[in-house]
């Protein structure tokens, strides 16, 4: 899940909180999209 706030606008992140391990912090946009791009990319090649 990625929360876009008052707060996140303001410095351009996200802040990412993910299913089971919960909250992963502020990312910028660009960081976050290189990890999930990663996460999509190893569970296709399975």
């Amino acid at each position: 899940m990625l929360v876009v706030g008052e707060k996140e606008m303001t410095e351009g992140v996200v802040s990412v909180r993910k299913h089971g391990t919960g909250d992963e912090g502020a990312k910028t946009v660009d960081a976050f999209k290189e990890i999930i791009l990663q996460e999509i990319k190893e569970r296709t090649d399975q």
